[in-house]
């Protein structure tokens, strides 16, 4: 469910997240001038401290990070609260993409929380890698068990594992609205963000004036029960488009056996020297799981331009340029994340749902299998589960207006995900991007998303740019 902001690098993210993560106190300070790294005019920064088990209302407190972007010009209207994705994301780390936003910050205050658990608010940081990583360890799962069960039992000193979930999270933010004195708020949110905001839709709708989404997430979907459906989608997509492309098919006519070969190679043992960020190297032996997972996680943010040269290349035998993609993309993300507390929320709302029949027939016939499921249940049973609401997996009825924005080669939540959203919010409208993967929309993306929440409706949205999408340009070895 993982997504950044738009036209923000994970480069900068991963910059920012070493010199942020270090938990705030659980003191009250109102909102005060600050720089954030990135931004060129002074932000405010506020803590406010919330009891980490709300309804005892004893025990440990939290401080909760708080970034504001005043708006631009004296006329004030209703402010926009983003949401972090993941989940994991601490929000104010993607404070500088927020520049991007000169509409929506002419009038409205952008407000970032990190919720609890993420970014500065007691985070729930796990180092599955070690630091620098080890990259062995990187190829060969994405929950190694033994870095969770320390990450726990380390945790679990600073936090009650159990008292991390969505639901509790957004009733945090519900009372950081009203200690800022806003009565209405926008929402704005992506991927785990887009579900975070339904459930703050659910749960203090009446505070909600409008919701831009994108990369939606229903509150029915168990995670990850579909990333390998959709992460066969996306690549059979891109497969799709290079045979109807001249040049694509004429250089790679055999693309589904070459991908097919790719994971055959690396169950009979391949070596592969790859490069850490810190520009070490090492030869490794990747595993199908993590060449798996690192391939839909490289499909999140590419355009698919040279992913046919890298399979036709690692099927040829040069495997390293894409087991590359699949380390980098796995040391961002992790880096990124605060990975104890996406598991807290999913071992506590998704994984136990999941049921043996249905992985199976949900992960037939695809690249991923059952791989990402079956490690994440064995993270979970060396975690906690969470008690959550009864409502957990019903889908959010609202007559709120909100911007449903999907990307059609989406490779975590397709457009499905949000015409299904859609049925259950009468004044909503959702838009696909023909040419857009997780979160990538790009400039019109944001403009859309401006132009709505300026107007607070769907209404009359000029939506001309997003036929202006182009096709990839397929990469062609010489």
């Amino acid at each position: 469910m993982i997504h950044m902001r738009p036209l923000l690098t994970i480069t900068l993210l991963s910059t920012l997240t070493a010199a942020t993560r270090t938990p705030v106190p659980a003191v009250e300070e109102k909102p005060h001038a600050c720089t954030i790294p990135g931004l060129t005019k002074p932000a405010l920064c506020a803590t406010y401290p919330v009891w980490e088990d709300r309804d005892r209302k004893s025990g440990r407190k939290i401080g909760l990070n708080i970034v504001i972007l005043p708006a631009l010009n004296p006329e004030k209207a209703e402010p926009v609260f983003a949401f972090g994705g993941g989940p994991g994301e601490g929000i104010t780390e993607s404070a500088p993409s927020f520049a991007f936003f000169q509409a929506i910050r002419a009038h409205h205050d952008i407000v970032m929380i990190d919720q609890r658990g993420t970014g500065r608010s007691n985070p729930l940081d796990c180092d599955f890698y070690g630091n620098p990583p080890d990259l062995q360890r990187v190829v060969n799962t994405s929950f190694p068990v033994d870095a969770v069960r320390a990450c726990r039992q380390r945790l679990e000193k600073i936090a009650d594992l159990k008292l991390y979930t969505t639901a509790i999270g957004m009733d945090d933010i519900d009372e950081v609205r009203e200690w800022l004195g806003y009565e209405k708020i926008n929402l704005e949110g992506g991927s785990y963000g887009s579900l975070a905001a339904q459930v703050y839709l659910r749960r203090h709708g009446q505070h909600v004036r409008a919701a831009a989404l994108s990369g939606i997430v229903p509150p029915d979907e168990l995670h990850p029960l579909h990333v390998a459906w959709a992460g066969q989608r996306a690549v059979d997509i891109i497969f799709d488009k290079c045979r109807a492309d001249a040049a694509c098919q004429a250089a790679y006519p055999n693309l589904q056996e070459d991908f097919k070969s790719i994971f055959d190679h690396v169950r009979k043992g391949v070596e592969v020297e790859v490069r850490a960020p810190d520009g070490r190297t090492a030869r490794v032996h990747p595993g199908v799981e993590a060449l798996a997972e690192g391939i839909r996680h490289y499909l999140y943010s590419t355009d698919g331009a040279v992913f046919p040269q890298l399979i036709h290349r690692a099927a040829t035998g040069d495997l390293a340029p894409l087991i590359q993609r699949a380390v980098s993309a796995e040391i961002e993300i992790n880096s990124i994340l605060a990975m104890g507390m996406l598991l807290s929320v999913t071992c506590a709302e998704q994984i136990p749902y999941i049921d043996d029949a249905t992985l199976a027939h949900e992960t037939a016939n695809t690249f991923l299998g059952d791989l990402r499921v079956q490690e994440q249940r064995a993270a979970c049973r060396e975690w906690v589960r969470a008690p959550v609401p009864k409502d957990v997996h019903d889908l959010v009825h609202s007559q709120v207006p909100v911007l449903l924005i999907s990307g059609a080669r989406d490779a975590v939540t397709p457009p499905d995900f949000g015409d299904r959203v859609a049925k259950q919010l009468p004044a909503s409208r959702h838009i696909i991007f023909p040419e857009s993967s997780h979160g990538n929309t790009g400039f019109c993306g944001i403009k859309l998303m401006s132009d709505f929440l300026e107007k607070g409706s769907a209404d009359a949205l000029d939506i001309s740019c997003v036929a202006q999408q182009k096709p990839p340009k397929f990469k062609i070895d010489p």
